[in-house]
């Protein structure tokens, strides 16, 4: 029997892996601060933007809206949100623009009134006046309150900006709808010798609330009896695809270029009009109905010749 035994040293290995522990040691303390200090910048650049966000959206209140992240857009993350929030701070501050005009505008209107009824009571309370003048004042008094009564229902419907659920609306014959409003206002056209002609096929139906259509029509009806001095008011209907168009066309004074796209406007009236009496209500009330309805309602005119108005409203199949 015989044993060979054979050795070798492990100098070289035991060398080897000492000098892979103190590279260790050494690099990857080195490694882990190369990597948080380069994380930490890489990640304040990446945030800086969302500090400016911040420190930006804490300037602005509802007293300015103005302000804007002045952030370059770009085509990440960060850049959509940026564009985002400029988008909404736009919207709320033209929101909140129209808000304040409207607040303006309605105190002025208010105050119109109020400032006629305060110069009768302090003329009749002056000195004794005859019975006649007494009755003439209470005239007046009531004419101007009247006046502050629908300019208030007026501003608190646009405030409470009400749309009802289709499923409480019903179906409208709009024929007999708009045929009934044109004989309520018939006499009006009839005092200023306006021919007011009504041409509405039968059997159109849409789906709605009676009381607001008959609104939307008289009120665009009343506009047109109070802007047109001579020739005739027509008011026709045609079924489209889907819908039903109602055109109101006059021979009026018309609307000029330059104030056509505001007429919509709560309280805005043209030059031309502010000598007739009015708060500049009634053309908003009526889109606002016009739109509750699924609906448009579209102007166009020319000055000195007329207007025509077409409501567009979803038709209810038979």
């Amino acid at each position: 029997m015989a044993i060979v035994q054979v050795a070798q040293s492990l100098d070289d290995i035991q060398n080897t892996l000492q000098r892979l522990l103190v590279t260790l040691l050494i690099s990857v303390p080195i490694l882990v601060i190369i990597a948080g200090v380069s994380g930490y910048f890489l990640a304040a650049r990446a945030l800086a933007p969302i500090d400016q966000i911040t420190l930006t959206t804490r300037r602005i209140s509802g007293e300015d809206l103005s302000a804007r992240l002045n952030i370059p857009v770009t085509d990440d993350e960060v850049g959509r949100l940026t564009q985002t929030l400029n988008d909404m701070l736009a919207r709320l501050d033209d929101s909140f623009q129209r808000e304040r005009q409207f607040t303006n505008d309605a105190s002025h209107e208010l105050r119109t009134p109020l400032t006629a009824m305060q110069a009768i009571l302090g003329m009749i309370r002056e000195k004794r006046r005859t019975p006649k003048e007494y009755e003439q004042a209470l005239d007046d008094l009531n004419e101007e309150a009247d006046r502050l009564r629908t300019l208030v229902e007026n501003l608190m419907r646009l405030a409470r900006g009400e749309k009802r659920s289709d499923n409480i609306y019903e179906i409208i014959n709009l024929s007999t709808l708009i045929n009934d409003v044109a004989d309520s206002l018939r006499p009006l056209a009839e005092i200023k010798d306006l021919i007011l002609a009504c041409d509405i096929p039968e059997h159109l139906k849409t789906l709605g609330d009676s009381d607001e259509l008959i609104r939307l029509f008289v009120n665009l009806l009343d506009n047109a009896i109070k802007y047109t001095e001579h020739g005739k008011i027509s008011i026709t209907a045609q079924k489209n695809a889907k819908e039903i168009a109602v055109n109101i066309e006059d021979t009026g004074i018309g609307i000029s270029h330059e104030h056509l796209p505001h007429i919509f406007d709560r309280f805005y009236r043209v030059e031309e009009s502010r000598v007739t009496r009015g708060a500049g209500l009634g053309l908003a009330i009526a889109q606002e109905i016009a739109i509750a309805h699924n609906g448009i309602i579209e102007a166009h005119s020319t000055t000195g010749r007329g207007t025509t108005f077409t409501v567009r409203l979803p038709e209810k199949p038979l």
